[in-house]
């Protein structure tokens, strides 16, 4: 646990208000008000108003130190750039320690390991890769939200140079909870090489409508690889198998914009009201139908429908051995044969690197799916053999599907950086705060996108601090206007109630980790003796789940055979 100074003019103030009866300094480590100045406005970019300028007669000088430990994908030169700044603030009184010692796969079980520790040096934190410890581990920032924070200027709330984004953990998200802040608006999409694309065009490819362009539907994505491959581009497709991806990363993506496409249509059979009603209002097109009115579910109807194969009302057993989430997995399975060299073991930062530098040759993914800003960096990277263009997520067609159901994307915030809690140690606690307040203002995301550009890099989307209150770089904006013409945020998935009861786990329960990751990959690529046909992978699924289901039933007091009982009261 780190030790906190106790400066004498706190210790002087305290034993002042000891003897008036007046306690006005509680905390370790402040030495009053800083004396260092703000970068001006000249420094900061044009553009910058100096109304949300640091406020120094408000900010104070804290003492200790700060481990930000990020699986940072490139961004820690902006960081970097964030710690200098705020460590100069502070007058020397507090060291920022930038830690990206732990990436990829590695860093969510390192992660995890120091959010159950009884004790741990890590104080900023990836929060969404923390599983079910961030809820238990990590700080909630909502009521500082509502508060003035010296570092947006004088006088000013948090929440008035926030996007809600930056403090919902989704945006369907009403709980007036903030444990996760998000940096920034992200949206995916798939990047893919135009040679590549032309050399498949040569050989025949077309897409549903018979054109020669990008993939409409799911099986024009195999079809381009196949005729990818043909041209001798071997192993076009650029997702990756790596732990880190298939539990919160890019083959998670796949789980979470394909499993809400499935599942979204059962909502009208879930609201609130006696089993065997429905929802009139259920409308596939609609971006978001959870705003739609009269929405809302009824859990135990979602057990039901999932768990119990004699479900007696519409629309039935949809659980995982069901023809729909079979078919669902059918699909994903398309892609065996066709994704990159050794997909298990490459990490999402070389799966980019092995995309953008075309340093296997034919052999380099073609097809990547990735988060949009990096489609800067890709631009950049254009040579000869190497022309970047992208398109959003196909949609699957499916006898199992309504046909004019949209594919939602996971953009929109995607949950960051949370404050590990130290019991015993608040000082630490207000210290970690103090720093991410200064993170989230206009004034430190203008620092950071300094640091970022300086170094050549560049986000994976804008930022929940208001863009018009933060200096970006001028190729930046053009970029995402540009790009955001054909990426649509089309809704988002994560507002779908069925991925987080079994898509992809069970609230909150986890020991379907245990097997997820070893038979996706048996299902995707097998070899060896390790294939796994989608009955057998749906059979293993369902087993697991249904234990983790039983497990939160019991947990939560429920009748084990919670599932039987549609009208039973959650």
């Amino acid at each position: 646990m780190k030790k906190k100074i106790l400066s004498s003019v706190c210790a002087l103030v305290l034993c002042m208000a000891s003897l008036s009866g007046v306690v006005s300094c509680k905390k370790k480590g402040v030495k009053g008000m800083i004396t260092a100045k703000p970068l001006t406005v000249a420094e900061l970019g044009a553009g910058f108003d100096a109304k949300y300028l640091p406020d120094t007669d408000s900010i104070r000088a804290l003492t200790g130190n700060i481990d930000v430990c990020l699986d940072f994908e490139g961004t820690q030169s902006g960081w970097q750039a964030l710690a200098d700044e705020y460590e100069r603030l502070q007058g020397g009184g507090v060291t920022v320690n930038i830690n990206t010692t732990h990436a990829g796969s590695q860093y969510s079980e390192r992660l995890n390991q120091e959010l159950t520790a009884t004790d741990t040096d890590w104080d900023i934190v990836e929060g969404n890769l923390g599983y079910g410890n961030t809820p238990t581990r990590c700080v909630d920032m909502y009521s500082n939200v509502a508060a003035v924070n010296p570092y947006c200027g004088k006088d000013v709330k948090w929440e008035d140079v926030l996007k809600p984004e930056a403090y919902r953990t989704k945006e369907a998200d009403t709980s007036k909870q903030s444990i996760i802040m998000n940096t920034e608006i992200m949206q995916t999409c798939w990047f893919i090489n135009d040679v590549a694309f032309q050399a498949a065009v040569e050989k025949g490819y077309r897409n549903e409508d018979g054109d020669k362009d990008y993939p409409i539907t799911w099986d024009d994505l195999i079809s381009l690889c196949e005729y990818m491959e043909q041209a001798n581009y071997t192993n076009p497709l650029g997702i990756t198998l790596c732990d880190a991806s298939i539990e919160s990363l890019q083959f998670t993506w796949l789980l979470r914009v394909y499993g809400d496409y499935y599942y979204r249509q059962f909502y009208e059979f879930i609201q609130s009201g006696e089993a065997g009603t429905s929802w009139a209002n259920y409308d596939p097109t609609a971006t978001v139908p959870e705003n739609l009115a009269g929405y809302g579910h009824k859990y135990s109807k979602i057990f039901g429908m999932l768990f119990d194969r004699e479900y007696p009302y519409e629309p039935g057993y949809v659980g995982f051995t069901s023809e729909v989430y079979i078919d669902f997995v059918t699909q994903l399975s398309k892609m065996k044969g066709h994704l990159i060299q050794n997909p298990s073991t490459t990490e999402f930062g070389q799966l980019r690197d092995q995309f953008e530098t075309q340093s296997k040759g034919m052999s380099s993914p073609q097809i990547i799916l990735d988060y949009q800003g990096f489609g800067i960096t890709y631009e950049k990277a254009e040579k000869s053999g190497f022309s970047v263009g992208y398109f959003d997520y196909p949609t699957m067609v499916s006898e199992y599907v309504p046909e004019e159901t949209i594919t939602r994307d996971i953009g929109g915030n995607g949950g960051f950086i949370s404050i590990v809690r130290h019991d015993g140690d608040s000082a630490q606690t207000e210290l970690s705060k103090d720093f991410v307040k200064f993170v989230l203002s206009p004034y430190g995301q203008t620092i950071y996108y300094k640091g970022l550009a300086s170094a050549n890099k560049v986000p994976k989307g804008l930022s929940t601090v208001k863009n018009e209150l933060v200096v970006i770089p001028s190729e930046w904006i053009s970029f995402f206007t540009e790009s955001n013409k054909t990426i649509k945020f089309s809704g988002d998935v994560d507002a779908n109630v069925f991925l987080s009861w079994g898509v992809r786990y069970t609230c909150g329960e986890m020991r379907v980790q245990a097997i997820i990751c070893e038979n996706w990959r048996k299902l995707l690529i097998g070899g060896t003796g390790n294939d796994l046909t989608v009955a057998a992978f749906a059979s293993y699924w369902s087993t697991a789940v249904e234990e983790d289901a039983h497990t939160l039933a019991t947990k939560s007091k429920w009748t084990n055979d919670v599932w039987e009982n549609p009208n039973y009261n959650l």
